[in-house]
């Protein structure tokens, strides 16, 4: 049986028309109604389908959805998907922390430790998902094991826990969980959820009243007969011990002690008509939330009156609720069937921000006279204060609207068009200067006057007969420039910011009337910057704000860097804002921080840019300009709601090589050797704020990263270390670690590094050793190589005193040489001289006869004879040969040892290369007896007559 299918009846078109008609006055009505902020999540952000069953958070307040396609998951940064085994649709979840036991080692110890599970049915299958150490969700079937032939038929539409039980339950069966064991109960009839109130279990079975389950069994609860004909879709705990029972189309009733009755509140026909489907309690102020299938939320008091309407025109995705959860920080989550929605109804604000919103982006606001006047880019508009009926625009006011202000009792607005007063019976223009952004009341004398700034410079505005503000005159002196800021100084100066560009000081007569002095602040010699200045009044302080940094003036008015202001180094750029009394603000980009005493809240609220206006309404309300309606804050309600703190988490560490590899993420994880590339996943369960985040890993590094909205970072080529991750947010100062480590490979180890270091030392010695080896044995080879070198150098020193030996001993040879040939030629031509002589003289001795004597003849002739081959010139000879031709004269003995005197004179001839007619007279022997001794000598000497006689005297 589908829940739903009692809304799908006919109806008449008479009925419809009057359900359509009464809801569009309804809209009519609250259309300027201030509700809680409001956040959508649609399908195209959670990446899943439109329908979103029931809805649960866990204990760091991460949300969880039954999705037509799974379980959805949110952290505040990413959603998920898990889905069930077979793909079916998930219906029912519940979150439950279940004390489970835990064994260490193989003796069991009764230890126990909590275990976060996340309860699921859908058709024909029921279990839960648990968190795992490393932070991921793993599904756990029940149902598998179950083996209740009812279940392949069931679909578990409903999930309940009691301090003893876990109930899943389908519209006819009911699967009692202990824990350990499954247990079917089955009714008699159909029913529908039950609900755990006041220590009992009740349900509604279909066609009767209400019925109380007690162990196996439903017992009828007295007097709810009277429900038979209605639908029950919520019992929920009332005041004063009753109950509070919602039906889908019969209205309210209460019951207590057997005694049932209408609840009738102004909005019972209403909610009858728009099919109560969800109702729950909130526990912020025990007001009743009721979730309808064709309007929408309502949320009631516990008086009955309406507080807040949540439907399609002021914000939701869709009119029809399929869910409603509250989760720890009292925010409000609604399941439709077209997305998912959040009411922040613990939030301190509330605004007015709607689909059809007629007022635009605000500028200005004031009360007065009880009504509540805004002005915007549209006009201003005018509505009762603190009520919900709608705006309606001030006729003559259309178009961009500056300033409103209240002074004198008269409530002056600063137009695109000129300055106006609003009456009661209308608008007056009192000048036709365009575009008054600030006027602020001057003490002249006793007079008070109104200086505003404007698009051409500054105007004067005073009193009139009738005490009315009116135009006086222009300020003259003045530049005609967009004069957006005024602020007057201690010393009755007067300080001015430019609408754009530029800072000004101007000292004005008592009247107003003209300028005294003027001083312009440049860039860079007085400021820092000349666009986008802001002017600030704070605890009688001036405060400049440019380029991101607050700026005093001293007495002589010089701008100097404020000790009192400033930003803390890390911190995003902010805005400077005051408030009543005491109070300020810090405007960032996506959210505004309001101090007040020691407290410090932080408002989710994102302000017109470059225009971020606060202003105090009465004493009790500021009112915040956004750029899609307006908040309001209560700043006197909210002093006993303390901020719940929100801490980041972290969601996921995983192996950056494989992201299918996680790791535990409590504890201080070890990582194996082999992971030195991760991804740190992380969260901050705050939702509907704009959230940044900083980060660092000690033992990596100690800076800071900048701000970033990513909600992962990556690490690589991590070393083997202990680490700590800690990350913090923009929202709080509050900051969470994580701590890790890495292991050592084996070369990385103590013992490694130990053997390492030996290893190196040893190496280091062996190779001092073999260094002092190679440089002994390059010594060595040096001392060789220069001995060699100095042996060759001493061979060539000896071969070149050889060679100058022999030079000299071939000149001292060639000198013997020419000696001996001198003494051979002188031999020769004495002997020739001799023979001549001889034969003169024997010439002689025949012509003279007896007339020479004889024996002066034959001495003479004697003594001739003797000398033609003397001994004395064969000795010198012979001594020359010897040294020239050393041991030639042995050798040839040594060849020849029957050589005779005469044939070693031959052989000397012979090597002297001499020819026979030059040894004849050597040898004192005619040519023929020089041919004979050759002969002979050849003979002797055994050679043959073709050998060469004189070439075989060359070579012995």
């Amino acid at each position: 049986m589908h829940i739903f299918s009692i809304i799908k009846t006919g109806k008449d078109k008479t009925a419809l028309l009057t359900v359509i008609l009464f809801s569009a006055s309804v809209f009519r009505a609250v259309m300027a109604q201030e509700t809680p902020p409001l956040v959508n999540y649609p399908s195209t952000v959670y990446k899943a389908h439109n329908q979103n069953w029931d809805m649960d958070h866990d204990k760091n307040d991460i949300v969880y959805a039954a999705n037509s396609d799974g379980l959805l998951e949110f952290d505040g940064a990413a959603w998920k998907v898990h889905s069930l085994p077979d793909g079916q649709i998930v219906r029912t979840i519940l979150y439950d922390e279940s004390e489970v036991a835990v064994s260490s080692g193989k003796v069991y110890h009764h230890n126990t430790q909590k275990e976060q599970r996340i309860y699921a049915g859908g058709y024909s299958e029921f279990g839960y998902w648990k968190k795992e150490p490393d932070g991921q969700l793993k599904y756990y079937s029940l149902s598998k094991n179950a083996r209740f032939a009812s279940l392949k038929t069931e679909e578990i539409w409903h999930i309940l826990k009691t301090p003893e039980y876990i109930y899943f339950q389908s519209f006819s069966r009911i699967y009692r969980y202990d824990g350990k064991n499954l247990t079917e109960i089955n009714p008699a009839g159909n029913f529908m959820f039950l609900r755990y109130v006041q220590n009992r279990i009740l349900a509604q079975i279909i066609g009767k009243g209400l019925f109380e389950l007690k162990g196996k069994k439903f017992v009828p609860l007295k007097g709810t007969n009277g429900l038979a004909p209605a639908i029950v879709s919520s019992i929920l705990p009332f005041s004063g011990g009753q109950l509070l029972i919602t039906t889908t189309k019969h209205g309210l009733f209460l019951w207590k002690n057997g005694i049932l009755s209408s609840w009738n509140i102004p909005l019972s026909e209403e909610l009858k008509t728009n099919i109560i489907n969800r109702a729950l309690v909130s526990s912020q102020d025990s007001s009743l939330v009721f979730g309808t299938i064709q309007n929408g939320v309502y949320i009631v008091s516990k008086n009955g009156n309406l507080k807040y309407r949540f439907n399609k025109e002021t914000g939701l995705q869709n009119n029809t609720v399929l869910a409603l959860a509250e989760d720890s920080r009292k925010q409000l989550w609604i399941g439709l069937d077209q997305g998912i929605d959040l009411v922040k109804m613990s939030s301190p604000v509330i605004s007015y921000q709607t689909n059809d919103n007629p007022l635009g982006s605000t500028y200005a606001a004031a009360l007065w006279r009880g009504k509540l006047y805004v002005g915007s880019n549209k006009g201003v508009f005018v509505k009762k204060w603190l009520s919900s009926e709608p705006f309606s625009p001030v006729p003559g006011l259309e178009g961009q609207t500056w300033n409103l202000k209240v002074i004198g009792n008269q409530l002056l607005c600063g137009h695109n068009d000129g300055t106006y007063r609003i009456g009661e019976n209308g608008v007056f223009k009192i000048s036709n200067i365009n575009g008054g952004w600030i006027i602020i009341p001057i003490r002249a004398g006793k007079d008070t006057l109104l200086l505003q700034g404007a698009y051409n410079g500054l105007h004067v505005y005073k009193r009139d007969k009738q005490n009315l503000w009116t135009y006086a005159h222009a300020v003259k002196g003045v530049l005609p420039i967009p004069i957006r800021q005024i602020i007057r100084d201690k010393d009755g100066s007067f300080w001015l910011g430019h609408a754009y560009k530029g800072l000004f000081k101007a000292q004005l007569t008592p009247q107003l009337d003209s300028v005294l002095q003027w001083k312009e602040y440049k860039s860079p010699q007085d400021l820092p910057g000349e666009f986008s200045i802001e002017l600030n009044e704070w605890k009688n302080r001036i405060y400049i704000h440019v380029a991101n940094q607050f700026l005093e003036p001293d007495a002589y008015g010089k701008l100097n860097p404020s000790k009192n202001l400033f930003r803390v180094e890390d911190e995003e750029p902010f805005k400077l804002r005051t408030g009543i009394s005491q109070d300020w603000f810090k405007v960032y980009i996506n959210r505004v921080a309001y101090y007040s005493g020691n407290n410090i809240l932080n408002l989710p609220l994102t302000l017109v840019r470059n225009s971020e206006t606060i202003i105090p309404l009465s004493g009790d309300y500021y009112f915040f300009c956004l750029d899609n309606g307006y908040a309001l804050y209560n700043r006197l309600a909210d002093k006993n709601n303390e901020e719940i703190a929100a801490f980041p988490l972290i969601r996921k560490v995983a192996n950056l090589r494989n992201l299918a590899e996680t790791f535990n993420i409590s504890g201080k994880p070890v990582l194996r050797s082999d992971v030195r590339s991760i991804r740190i996943m992380f969260a901050l369960p705050v939702y509907g704020q704009h959230v940044q985040y900083k980060y660092r890993l000690r033992g990596l590094t100690d800076q800071w990263s900048e701000w970033t909205e990513q909600n992962f970072v990556e690490f690589t080529n991590l070393e083997s270390a202990n680490y700590q991750f800690e990350l913090k947010t923009s929202l709080n100062a509050h900051t969470v670690s994580f701590h890790f480590s890495i292991q050592p490979y084996w070369r990385e180890t103590l013992f490694a590094r130990f053997l390492f270091a030996v290893t190196l030392i040893v190496a280091f010695i062996g190779l001092i050793f073999y260094q002092e080896k190679r440089l002994a044995r390059h010594r060595n080879k040096l001392i060789r190589e220069q001995e060699e070198k100095l042996r060759q150098q001493r061979m060539s020193s000896e071969r070149q005193i050889m060679q100058i030996q022999n030079e000299k001993l071939q000149s001292e040879i060639q000198n013997k040489s020419q000696q001996l040939s001198n003494v051979a030629i002188n031999v020769v031509k004495k002997n020739e001289i001799l023979e001549e002589i001889r034969d003169e003289l024997k010439q002689v001795k025949a012509e003279m006869g007896q007339q020479l004597p004889n024996i002066h003849y034959q001495k003479l002739l004697h003594s001739i004879e003797r000398n033609v081959a003397g001994k004395d010139d064969w000795v010198l000879f012979e001594q020359n040969f010897d040294e020239v031709h050393e041991q030639f004269f042995k050798r040839l003995r040594t060849i020849c040892p029957s050589v005779s005197p005469s044939e070693l004179r031959l052989a000397a001839c012979l090597r002297m290369n001499l020819s026979t007619k030059e040894m004849a007279p050597v040898l004192g022997i005619s040519i023929r007896g020089v041919e004979i001794k050759r002969y002979r000598l050849r003979k002797k000497l055994g050679l043959n007559m073709d050998a060469n006689l004189v070439q075989f005297m060359m070579d012995i």
